[in-house]
Parts: C-alpha cells; sequence; structure tokens
C-alpha cells in the first residue's frame, strides 16, 4: 500500500517535474507590451482583461495602460456594461501568443455588443539613453473617414501647408504605420484626405514629443465635445498616457447662464475696453447660445443692462483653444457675485442617459437630489405616499456654485425631488424627467422669490 501511495502521487504531479525531473511548464525568456484603444465614440468604458485581471479601463479615444507580460500564451478579454445592466458582459476575446520585445495594441471598433478587435504589432523600442530623436506611428481610427493622407512636419508659423507627396503615409481605417525616427522638438500634425492635400481635415497645435519615447498620433472621430470635424489622441507607447492634440483653426465656444436673482439684467462683454456686449439684456435664468470666442485670456465684464459704467463683475479667465466652456453668473455664499467655470461633458453614450445639475441658489448652500424612478402600476404594491421617505438621494450635499454633477441613468422616467441636505425637506419637485439612452440632460437649481423653496429647471441642449 505505501508503494502504491507513492506510484500514485508521482502520477499526478508528473506534469510539476515531481518524481520526473524537470518542469513542463513554458518558460518566459522575456516580456512585451500590450495595450487597448477605444475607437467607438458612443461607447462607456471597456474594462481590458489579460485573463480574468483586469488591465484597466478604456474610455472613448483613450489607450489602456501599457502593460508589460512575460511572453507566453494568452487569452485578453474585453467586458462593457451594455444598455440596461449594472454588471459587465464579455463582448469579445482574443488569444495572443506574447513574443518577447513585441509591442501589441488591440483596437476595439464596431458594435458594442459584438465589438471587432484588430491587433497592431510592433516593437518595443529598446532606448539606449543618448537618443535625440522620437519614434512615432501614425493611425486611422476614425471609422467615419475614408483613407487620409497623414503629414507630420516641424511647426513653423504659420504651419507649412500640406504639399502633394510628402505625405507620411496613406491610412484606411484601423491601419497604423510602421514606427518611424524624428528629431526631438515641436510638430504640427495635417491630415486631409486621400490624394487631396488641399482638403484639410484637421490642423493640430505645435507639440513636442520627448526623445527617447515612443508614441502612437492616431486619428479619431469627433464627438459632440470636438468643434474640429476629426480628433487626435496622442499616446505614449513608452510611459503610457493619453493628450489630445488641439486643431485651433476651430476657435473655442463659450455659453452663458444667468443664475443670480439678485443682479437684474445684465450685459455679457469679453473684450478690454468694452465694446459691443456678446450677450445682451440677459435675464435671470437666461441661456445663451455657444458664441464663439477667442482663445486664450478672456476678460469676461457683467454690467447692468444697457449701463456699460454700471460694472458687476470684471474677472479674467482662460480659454483653451477648441474648448467648449460654460459660465453661470451666481451669488456665492458670502454673498458675492461670482462666474463659476466648467467644461460640460457632451459626449451621448448609447448604453444609458446621463444628467448634468449644478446648484445655484444661495438661499440653499448644499442640496440633496432624489430620484425616483416610475414604474408600471402594480395593485399589490401601491407606491407609497411620500415617495422619497425610504431612500437615499442619488447626489448628496450637492454645493452652491461647485461644477455640475454628472450623473448616468438608465433609460426610463424619473421624478426629481430637491431637498435640504441631510434631510426630506422637500425645496422643488417633483420634476418629470424622461429619459431614453443616450440622452444628456442639463438642469439647474435656482433661487425662488420665496426663499424657503428653490426652483428645478432643466434645460434645453444646445
Amino acid at each position: 500500500m505505501k508503494r502504491y501511495l507513492i506510484l500514485a502521487a508521482c502520477t499526478a504531479l508528473v506534469t510539476l517535474g515531481a518524481c520526473a525531473g524537470d518542469s513542463k511548464f513554458p518558460e518566459a525568456t522575456g516580456e512585451g507590451s500590450v495595450r487597448a484603444i477605444n475607437t467607438i465614440s458612443t461607447s462607456p468604458a471597456f474594462s481590458f482583461l489579460v485573463e480574468e485581471r483586469v488591465v484597466g479601463n478604456v474610455e472613448y479615444r483613450t489607450a489602456s495602460i501599457t502593460s508589460q507580460y512575460d511572453d507566453l500564451e494568452y487569452t485578453f478579454n474585453f467586458e462593457v456594461a451594455l444598455a440596461g445592466d449594472s454588471t459587465r458582459t464579455r463582448v469579445a476575446s482574443e488569444f495572443v501568443d506574447v513574443v518577447a520585445d513585441k509591442d501589441y495594441t488591440f483596437v476595439i471598433s464596431g458594435a458594442i455588443a459584438a465589438p471587432a478587435i484588430t491587433l497592431w504589432e510592433g516593437d518595443v523600442r529598446d532606448w539606449s539613453g543618448d537618443e535625440t530623436v522620437f519614434e512615432a506611428r501614425l493611425a486611422h481610427t476614425a471609422a467615419s473617414l475614408d483613407n487620409i493622407d497623414v503629414y507630420l512636419a516641424p511647426a513653423m508659423d504659420p504651419p507649412t501647408p500640406p504639399v502633394a507627396g510628402a505625405a507620411i503615409g496613406t491610412l484606411a481605417f484601423g491601419e497604423i504605420l510602421p514606427a518611424a525616427d524624428f528629431a526631438e522638438g515641436a510638430y504640427i500634425l495635417t491630415v486631409t484626405e486621400a490624394g487631396d492635400e488641399t482638403t484639410v481635415l484637421f490642423q493640430s497645435d505645435p507639440f513636442t514629443p520627448a526623445a527617447r519615447t515612443s508614441v502612437i498620433v492616431s486619428v479619431f472621430d469627433a464627438d459632440a465635445n470636438e468643434l474640429a470635424p476629426v480628433s487626435v489622441t496622442l499616446i505614449n507607447a513608452t510611459s503610457g498616457g493619453n493628450s489630445r492634440l488641439v486643431d485651433s483653426t476651430f476657435s473655442p465656444t463659450a455659453r452663458f447662464y444667468h443664475a443670480s436673482i439678485d443682479l437684474g439684467n445684465v450685459d455679457i462683454y469679453i473684450e478690454d475696453p468694452l465694446g459691443t456686449p456678446v450677450v445682451s439684456d440677459q435675464v435671470f435664468r437666461g441661456v445663451s447660445g455657444d458664441i464663439e470666442v477667442p482663445a486664450g485670456d478672456l476678460p469676461l465684464t457683467y454690467t447692468t443692462a444697457g449701463n456699460m459704467g454700471m460694472v458687476l463683475i470684471d474677472q479674467e479667465r482662460i480659454i483653451s483653444p477648441g474648448s467648449q466652456t460654460s459660465y453661470y453668473l451666481i451669488k456665492s455664499a458670502a454673498g458675492e457675485d461670482a462666474i463659476v467655470t466648467s467644461n460640460p461633458d457632451r459626449r451621448p453614450i448609447e448604453t444609458f442617459a446621463r444628467l448634468n445639475i449644478i446648484n445655484t441658489s444661495t438661499n440653499h448652500t448644499a442640496v440633496d437630489i432624489y430620484f425616483v424612478q416610475i414604474v408600471p402600476p402594480d395593485p399589490d404594491n401601491p407606491p407609497p405616499d411620500d415617495p422619497i421617505a425610504d431612500v437615499q438621494p442619488l447626489i448628496a450635499n450637492l454645493p452652491l456654485g461647485g461644477s455640475p454633477a454628472a450623473l448616468p441613468l438608465f433609460e426610463g422616467s424619473y421624478d426629481l425631488y430637491v431637498t435640504v441636505s441631510g434631510t426630506k425637506d422637500v425645496l422643488a419637485g417633483p420634476e418629470r424627467l424622461d429619459l431614453l439612452a443616450g440622452d444628456i440632460e442639463e438642469a439647474i437649481i435656482y433661487d425662488n422669490a420665496d426663499p424657503a423653496i428653490a426652483d428645478l429647471v432643466v434645460i434645453p441642449s444646445p
């Protein structure tokens, strides 16, 4: 019996080398680099996993962190929350036999529920430490565009126009050019229609990759946060990170909200000395459209309507090229006139709706927001007399003058209530909100003439 047990143990463990000599498991001899890029403009973040371990979450127009893995075999998985789901679904898997010193980029495209995965392969650059160049690969991940030509030229003022035959390469969707070295310095990226250097789709501001760095410069579809028709992201393949390249040929825009009940009608100027107001006679609760403004230092001056000499606020803001900025005129808790600045996220997500809400009520410097989903009547379970009595706020302690809170919501109808922070004392509501997946709604909590209540107003999208 004793000899039998020893023989059984050796048989069971032979693959581990017990009783049989050398291990049969593969042994790593090096590492490869791995990342994922999300090119679906209406998608939520994908989870990128190696086997069952999360590498990172990948938002649209970004790459995950660059990770190193032993040169072994792996299944890389992709998961996402589909419409109406609070948990993630595995929607794609790719098997890769990682080779040492190779670089792998998984490109997610197509439909969210069944995405296509394209694999780019390259070499990991081994920098010796004294190079004066950077390495760049240019890629096309804009599903709405046909073939494109890409130009990368030293920065000049004014920029050098693209010249026929001078493109770095021509790309179809999903393609990436081989790596090429460029002398360190500032560069301008230009994207045109393939074979037509006169049809410029994008021209970046100067950007300066660091020497001894490998980068991927990828063209994406513009979304609602972009003013240019094309978006471009620079991905640092050496140390990780994403940065957006800006096309400054498109001026930024500003939207102005009047949320101070005490100030009366106002005129708004963006020049010094004052000239012509960009918004005239704006009333309390008034909201302007998107107004084109110059990039850089922006002198904001609010005056009493029709009286340039009665200055209410005179402040300076910095506005970035290609950006969309919202300015809220409020009265702070200290009773001072103030401007709240925000860069709204207008990109729709096809799997859920989103509400952006800001508190501008001086009478109620912190509030809670309750969302009661409307469901079909059920005779066996009638709704409570007080629908918020036994529920918690989805947004708690929303402060006066803070940036708008962004809340993802499932498709459906909701009643919104605003209460005094930490209590069930209703200040506003119920306000009905009907949402479809992909909707983006904006709401503002205003002061009411009666200081004991507030007003919750849904603002039309621009």
